[in-house]
């Protein structure tokens, strides 16, 4: 499992003051960073070698300007050319403020084609199973 700590900054926030929806797309991926190293250990634009193909999220608790959050994010399925990852957001006191998951593809952007995950990245992937044994289930 991957652990990122964000403060929740000024314009993560809307006019209602608290966490804008869309934003918690962001903290997902801010939590991906790790799995798009295994793909892509220099983050170099030009080599990348994944999309994102759906995500959602579920909305449990609102959260304002200048809170501590930690993404956990760990791959719950792996396919032949697809995973998936799940994402829980926890504040500093210990509320699960949001859920979610993402389904990513290796892909070739030259074919325009999905590509097979390699035996050495499935090895890789596979140490990042377990999630936080508390995290709420997914709606």
């Amino acid at each position: 499992m991957f652990k990122t700590d964000i403060i929740v900054r000024f314009n993560d926030c809307d006019s209602l003051g608290h966490v804008n929806n869309a934003t918690y797309f962001t903290y997902f991926e801010e939590g991906r960073k790790g799995l798009f190293q295994i793909f892509n250990p220099s983050l170099e634009i030009r080599s990348w070698n994944l999309i994102l193909a759906s995500t959602k999220c579920d909305y449990l608790h609102e959260v304002v300007y200048g809170q501590r959050l930690t993404v956990y994010t760990w791959v719950s399925r792996l396919g032949n050319s697809s995973f998936d990852v799940e994402h829980a957001i926890q504040d500093e006191d210990k509320n699960w403020v949001a859920r979610g998951k993402a389904i990513l593809a290796c892909y070739n952007f030259d074919t325009k084609k999905s590509t097979p995950l390699t035996n050495e990245t499935r090895e890789k992937l596979l140490n990042y199973q377990t999630g936080p044994s508390d995290a709420p289930e997914l709606a």
